[in-house]
């Protein structure tokens, strides 16, 4: 009897040592089960059983945030929710780093191949963040979400998927933008001019502004991203959903269907025909831009991350679509854009706290600073309204709601190197130094190179 006794105080001893030493260890492998910080006990590594434990505020915990914002009246947000968490955690630390475009690509490759790489970092969805999950760089988020569907649930539904791979998650999106053409209405008004439906009303609508010595779409293509944003939209209007998504997978890519070339030609034949700025390619896209928030353009392709802008310029604006010509073999009710968040390191020691970071960066009052403090359109659903957003983006956030889904930036939803043929291409296009079937030939053969060095 004494001795049952005894046995029942060791365990209840134990079993209080347990419960003190709760919210993991600092030597824990990830892999191992490290507990998160909502006190959850998960399995502990066959080596520390019967060790000591100590209490989760004891054990110091440094995560490494890397982002690329860095205005100053944009960075301090992540400053700002890093103390908020570092309050509710005062055993984490978390470490920012920041490096504006288009450095921070280059600079996040070595990163991540160093021993020093960021615990989360922000990435772009598609192709770019794919390249990670095949290198393995990237953690497998999928159980968090499955272990919290009141948090999966929480997303506008179209924001997920362009980070999956193989049914599996690997990112967190923070924001959903997209690319809208925005219009002057004063100008639309003053001329008699209504919003476009078709593609042809499109066209009969920059040749007024044309003839009334307007620039009818702001573009300045010196770095060929910006013609992308129009191509990107193009191939989703004039290619079958199916081939297109086939095309852009590094293994079964071709580039063949001839809807790539009538896209070219709809690209070609606004700058043909005078409706973008003079000299496009040798235009900044800023200086071109501001053009139309001075009143000397009528239109210009804007992400919604920009739409402030007009307001900030006294421009009152309206949005709507590139309609799509009537032969047009795509989706076209797909908007060109995407969903960009965080993603979380394959050697990240405590991916649990990283993810509740991540939860508290895409919870209601953070999504909703977002919006007004980086003027992005949040990857929460339910967090808009007329206080927190501008007339132009409730009506992006509308369209995105009405819309069958994305079609994805090109060059980050292609390989790095048919994207490197591509985008220059558009330049060359326009120029007139190349014609459409030849980029798409080239387009071609690249892809098919990369075919053969994938079975190499």
């Amino acid at each position: 009897m004494k001795k049952a006794k005894s046995y029942l105080l060791a365990v209840m001893l134990m079993a209080s040592a347990v419960l003190a030493g709760c919210g993991g260890n600092a030597d824990n492998d990830s892999s191992a089960g490290d507990s998160g910080q909502d006190g959850q006990e998960t399995e502990a590594p066959a080596e520390d059983s019967g060790s000591e434990t100590e209490d989760s505020s004891d054990e110091q915990i440094t995560l490494k945030l890397f982002h690329n914002w860095i205005n100053v009246d944009e960075a301090p947000y992540f400053e700002d929710i890093a103390a908020e968490f570092e309050a509710s955690h005062p055993n984490v630390k978390i470490e920012i780093e920041n490096v504006g475009d288009p450095d921070y690509k280059s600079k996040l490759k070595v990163m991540l191949g160093a021993e020093d790489a960021p615990d989360i970092f922000f990435s772009w969805s598609g192709e770019y963040a794919q390249k990670f999950v095949r290198a393995g760089s990237v953690l497998d988020l999928t159980q968090y979400y499955d272990e919290d569907s009141q948090w999966k649930d929480s997303f506008i539904p179209a924001s997920l998927s362009p980070f999956e791979s193989d049914g599996k998650i690997y990112g967190v999106p923070v924001r959903v933008d997209c690319k809208m053409m925005v219009y002057n209405k004063e100008l639309f008004e003053q001329y008699n001019v209504e919003v476009p439906t078709t593609w042809d009303e499109f066209l009969e609508v920059c040749q007024t502004f044309k003839d009334a010595g307007l620039i009818p779409l702001a573009l300045g293509n010196q770095e060929p991203w910006a013609a992308c944003h129009y191509i990107s939209t193009f191939n989703g209007m004039m290619v079958p959903e199916d081939v297109r998504a086939a095309d852009y997978n590094y293994k079964t890519g071709e580039f063949t269907d001839p809807g790539y070339v009538e896209a070219l030609n709809m690209l070609k034949t606004l700058n043909d025909s005078g409706y973008f700025t003079p000299n496009t390619n040798a235009m900044d896209f800023d200086m071109a831009r501001n053009d139309f928030f001075i009143g000397e353009a009528a239109m210009t392709y804007m992400q919604a991350i920009e739409f402030g802008r007009c307001e900030e310029n006294g421009v009152d604006a309206g949005v709507f679509m590139i309609p799509a010509p009537d032969d047009a073999k795509g989706n076209t009710n797909l908007i060109t854009g995407s969903p960009d968040g965080f993603m979380i390191s394959s050697k990240c020691e405590h991916p649990e706290v990283a993810v509740e970071f991540l939860k508290l960066m895409t919870s209601k009052p953070w999504q909703e600073k977002m919006i007004t403090q980086l003027s992005s359109p949040a990857a929460v659903e339910g967090v808009h309204n007329e206080e927190n957003s501008s007339e132009v983006t409730l009506l992006a956030v509308e369209q995105m709601d009405k819309a069958d889904g994305f079609v994805n930036w090109l060059d980050s939803d292609v390989h790095s190197q048919v994207a490197d043929v591509y985008v220059p291409g558009l330049q060359e296009v326009i120029a007139g130094s190349v014609t459409p079937e030849e980029l798409m030939e080239e387009v071609h053969t690249t892809a098919e190179q990369i075919h053969t060095l994938e079975e190499e």
